[in-house]
């Protein structure tokens, strides 16, 4: 077991992808990154991490979308938890329904929006860690 937990973050805009590494460093968090759904794939199986923050649409090549559906679907990844990370309003327009219940639907986590201020950003992602027991909660700390 890891002593903190890690978060994979995938994203083509790096300036981005720093600066939520940065930010969930300050939380406790320890991060890898990839730029590109093969990447993605690739490290999944790499480094199996506590959660992944999957960028939906990153230019050329496979989608996130693409990439999240193949980790879940890839025997030893399957159960890993994938939250899509966008600032896409409708990144699904042929779906019908909102972005968390189609992102469920899809058999991830959650779907954050990138342009949340990073501390509600850190919060969810506490939040969807509690949730699968990888994080306690405040509550258990205390006992």
């Amino acid at each position: 077991m890891r002593d903190k937990p890690l978060i994979l973050i995938v994203d083509d805009e790096k300036d981005f992808a720093d600066i939520v590494k940065t930010k969930l460093h300050s939380a406790g968090f320890d991060t890898v990154s990839a730029d590109n759904a093969d990447e993605a794939v690739k490290s999944a199986v790499r480094y199996m991490p506590d959660l992944i923050l999957m960028d939906i649409f990153m230019g050329s090549g496979a989608s996130g979308t693409d990439a999240a559906l193949l980790i879940k679907h890839h025997p030893e990844t399957k159960n890993l938890k994938i939250a899509f990370l966008s600032s896409l309003k409708d990144p699904w327009p042929g779906l019908t329904g909102n972005n968390e219940a189609v992102s469920q639907e899809l058999g991830m986590e959650n779907f954050l929006d990138k342009t949340e201020d990073l501390n509600t950003l850190v919060g969810k992602i506490k939040e969807i860690l509690t949730k699968q027991g990888q994080l306690q909660s405040p509550l258990e700390k205390h006992s």
